[in-house]
């Protein structure tokens, strides 16, 4: 398991955050990533920017 909080780091941009907690350990890459961007797409969402119905017009791109 993680033995740092990378997103904690004082002094760092937010892309470097994001990219350090997503790259922290190889075996959670996946599941960070697909977490990450389930959370963006739901906060998307609910502030009204993005509809559900192009959220699932995205996964069906990603499935296909």
């Amino acid at each position: 398991m993680p033995t740092q909080n990378p997103h904690r780091t004082v002094g760092l941009c937010t892309s470097t955050k994001v990219y350090n907690t997503l790259t922290e350990l190889k075996q959670l890459e996946g599941h960070r990533a697909a977490k990450l961007v389930s959370l963006l797409a739901q906060h998307l969402v609910s502030q009204g920017l993005l509809s559900d119905h192009e959220v699932m017009q995205m996964l069906d791109q990603v499935v296909d």
